[in-house]
């Protein structure tokens, strides 16, 4: 027997088990469909027999009470329980008789997942559930986890295909668990299309929000944060970018034990490696929620606990001029007395050359523009800013760089 004929035989003899992993994904797909909920244009799941319904924020568009189908062509009256716009994420309530009862999946443990783990995509791509009454499903595996995408900071990336239309639907792993909630994926060139890349909110972060979002009453749940420090500043990726170079007072930080010096190694249990990773794992957690953070502090290991807070929008108090040409320098037009720009020491005329030690290079009016409205919009109140600006200068003089420091109230 050559080679070929023996490769033939031992795929033949193989064939019973391919069949049965098959049956097993069919027998998946049967169980995981009357628990699926149409919503709106996208897609949601049934988390609970007494009807409770997850789904994407963007999906449910501002509405507080809907129509909804599910999986199995049965059809209920749903309302908005609450609803996580910068998480995305939206609990709703099928009106059910007393008594009633619907299939549900049971959320599962999104930690418990490896890279490679395959999954099951449950949704409504492009409408076409519309059309045959059925949702679709597509398989893949996770291609990548606790990544951050925009403001998914926590999320599982999977090659499983999703598409407009997913959005909201489960991710589901092969005991029929919910193990995320698709809403994002990355596309190229415009075309709004799979490009092999998911991501989907995980269980983790769901199971912190449900009881907040049951409780809301039909309103926002915010995210938290700790308001107050300053970081060394450098390219957020590098891991001296989460050392602590300041802390205003009255803040939660200051509360919390922070002192200048302190290095942040972990919250809760997981790893800090920079400030985006910070950034990152702080993004799941609600306000109100207590985090336990390592400190390295004078060669030692500290372990502070901190309360997040919710942010709150406040404006820095300045202008800048608008650009002319092709010079696109942020300069500042105009300083507001009593602003927090005002306090810190900025001026009319400085030119801002760097912000938290990463240089600006405005190339576009685009970018001037990003830049701007960030300046506008993106100040929280206890924020810590450290404006490296340009001033002075003409008549033969030169222009001389500092710092100014500017803590947001």
């Amino acid at each position: 027997m050559n080679a070929c004929r023996a490769f033939l035989l031992l795929a033949f003899l193989a064939a019973p088990d391919a069949a049965e992993a098959t049956t097993d994904l069919v027998e998946l797909c049967v169980k995981v469909r009357p628990a699926f909920v149409f919503v709106e244009g996208g897609s949601g799941v049934v988390v609970r027999p007494d009807g409770l319904v997850l789904t994407n924020d963007h999906v449910i568009e501002g509405k507080r009470s809907y129509t909804v189908r599910l999986g199995d062509g049965s059809s209920f009256r749903a309302k908005l329980l609450g609803t996580d716009p910068y998480g995305d994420l939206a609990a709703l309530q099928l009106e059910l008789k007393e008594g009633q009862t619907v299939p549900f999946l049971e959320l599962g443990d999104s930690d418990a997942l490896a890279i490679g783990d395959e999954t099951l995509a449950v949704g409504n791509p492009f409408g076409l559930g519309v059309l045959d009454q059925a949702p679709t499903f597509t398989a893949g595996i996770v291609s990548a986890l606790h990544h951050t995408q925009r403001t998914y900071t926590e999320c599982i990336v999977t090659d499983t295909e999703v598409n407009p239309g997913n959005s909201g639907g489960p991710l589901i792993d092969m005991a029929g668990r919910v193990v995320g909630i698709n809403g994002q994926i990355s596309t190229r060139f415009g075309l709004r299309s799979n490009t092999g890349l998911g991501f989907a909110i995980s269980a983790k972060q769901i199971k912190l929000w449900l009881p907040r979002l049951e409780a809301a009453g039909g309103g926002e749940v915010k995210h938290g944060r700790i308001p107050g420090l300053g970081f060394a500043g450098g390219e957020p990726e590098r891991p001296d970018s989460v050392k602590v170079k300041d802390v205003a007072e009255g803040s939660a930080a200051a509360a919390a034990g922070f002192r200048p010096g302190d290095v942040i190694l972990r919250i809760d249990d997981a790893p800090v490696a920079n400030s985006l990773r910070l950034v990152a794992i702080l993004g799941i957690y609600p306000e109100g929620h207590d985090v336990q953070v390592t400190v390295q502090r004078d060669g030692a290991e500290s372990v502070l606990q901190a309360t997040l807070v919710a942010p709150k929008r406040c404006q820095v108090g300045m202008r800048l001029v608008r650009p002319r040409g092709n010079d696109f320098v942020p300069r500042v037009a105009e300083v507001e007395e009593g602003t927090p720009a005002a306090t810190g020491g900025l001026q009319a005329g400085d030119e801002i050359v760097a912000v938290n030690g990463r240089r600006l290079e405005l190339r576009s009016k685009q970018e001037f523009r990003a830049f701007d409205r960030s300046l506008r919009t993106q100040f929280n109140e206890g924020d810590i800013f450290t404006f490296k600006v340009r001033r002075g200068g003409g008549e033969g003089k030169e222009a001389e760089e500092r710092d100014v420091r500017i803590v947001a109230k």
